[in-house]
């Protein structure tokens, strides 16, 4: 985009656009000697050769078009770059994510684990700003993904949650304290741990409640969410007959859910408690968190001026060149002449 700094300066057009009234209303022939300001110029306007009055008139426009250069100038013609920088605030994110059997229920469509996977995939597909990070626990607790902005590297770890692959059991506790270990140095001011369960604390040497004290003292928010319904559900089971082929039987087991306990592991941290009896009410949980959860963006407008004087400087002294070199040999040479 182009801005003229001192536009005012614009208004010196008015003595060429007087010159060209001038030269094409007023009659040459009757004009005086002190109407013609120039001496060369009176010179040429006695002649009444054709060739002569052509090159007196490129004189004149290449005069009219030094003035105009000369307006443009002293205006200052800028070009302005213009853009907006995008500053985000991201909010630094860890899912907790229970891989014990009981995962494997088919409550949720097709299971709890298939379930759990496909919101936290377009939890993460919808946080472009942010980090986040993956742990998985069983009766052990590992890191699968620490926080990234690289989603495709933490989306093909989620596709690569498989069950059974930890030691049985339920170690919330250690599954929030090793999301709370990746979460410590962070230097976001927003951090948050999100919980995915759908049992009781079984095992573990640490207490969820302890886990949650500590995740306060570090400033890090826990929000819980409760998976799969309170009823008996059915429940895959594996096992190996003697000659090692694997076999599975459908058991029908209780729900170990302790949605009092995620209450409280949230309240601790200043977090909130959820429970997902159905694919539906699981994804409006994640969407509800992720409102809740915003991440800060501030578009700043910026400019940068570039000052454009170079070329219609370089014009204006071609023009001067050129109107030297007409009055300094043909009009010279033709009053030399007698012209």
């Amino acid at each position: 985009m182009w801005q003229l700094i001192e536009p005012k300066s614009l208004m010196i057009l008015i003595l060429p656009f007087l010159g060209v009234l001038y030269f094409l209303f007023k009659k040459r022939t009757g004009l005086s000697k002190k109407q013609l300001a120039l001496s060369t110029t009176g010179n040429i306007l006695k002649t009444h050769s054709k060739k002569t009055r052509l090159i007196f008139r490129l004189l004149f426009f290449v005069t009219l078009i030094i003035f105009c250069l000369l307006a443009f100038l002293v205006a200052r013609p800028m070009r302005v770059k213009s853009w907006v920088q995008k500053w985000t605030s991201g909010v630094d994110i860890v899912f907790v994510l229970d891989v014990s059997d009981s995962m494997d229920a088919n409550d949720l469509t097709p299971t709890r684990i298939s379930a759990a996977k496909a919101v936290l995939k377009d939890f993460v597909i919808h946080r472009p700003d942010d980090r986040i990070g993956l742990v998985i626990f069983g009766g052990e607790a590992i890191l699968k993904s620490p926080l990234t902005r690289d989603f495709d590297f933490l989306l093909a770890q989620v596709e690569d949650v498989k069950l059974r692959e930890l030691k049985q059991g339920t170690a919330i506790g250690n599954g929030i304290a090793n999301g709370i270990a990746r979460l410590r140095h962070s230097e976001s001011k927003n951090r948050i741990l999100i919980l995915l369960t759908d049992g009781d604390s079984n095992v573990g040497a640490i207490n969820p409640v302890t886990a949650a004290h500590l995740a306060r003292q570090e400033g890090i928010k826990i929000y819980s969410i409760g998976i799969g319904k309170q009823d008996r559900v059915l429940v895959p089971i594996y096992s190996y007959d003697s000659a090692g082929q694997k076999n599975q039987l459908i058991a029908q087991i209780p729900s170990y859910l302790n949605p009092d306990l995620l209450k409280q592991i949230s309240a601790i941290t200043g977090g909130k408690a959820y429970m997902a009896r159905d694919n539906g009410t699981l994804n409006r949980i994640l969407q509800d968190i992720s409102q809740l959860e915003k991440t800060k963006i501030k578009l700043l407008p910026m400019s940068k001026k570039e000052e454009m004087f170079f070329i219609p400087a370089l014009l204006m002294f071609m023009g001067l060149t050129i109107l030297i070199f007409l009055q300094e040999t043909r009009f010279q040479r033709r009053r030399l002449n007698g012209i």
